[in-house]
């Protein structure tokens, strides 16, 4: 069984995967997890995507995440 641990970032609350659970699920910094709840009530992975895959994915990010922002500063 592998155990993950919440810790809490300011207002977000942030999964902290051991190595183990690194190395299953195959993940890396910046990865971005999507998850998905089964009928018996545990999370799976439905998707994953990373920054490798897509160099601009970054700046859509931030963009996105600021764009009300910026529009009010404008």
């Amino acid at each position: 069984m592998i155990s993950c641990k919440l810790e809490q970032l300011g207002e977000r609350l942030a999964l902290v995967l051991d190595e183990d659970a690194v190395q299953a699920l195959n993940v890396h910094v910046g990865d971005v997890l999507h998850l998905e709840p089964t009928p018996q009530g545990a999370l799976q992975v439905v998707e994953r995507e990373t920054w490798a895959e897509d160099t601009h994915a970054r700046g859509r990010a931030f963009l996105k995440r600021y764009r009300r922002t910026f529009e009010q500063l404008s």
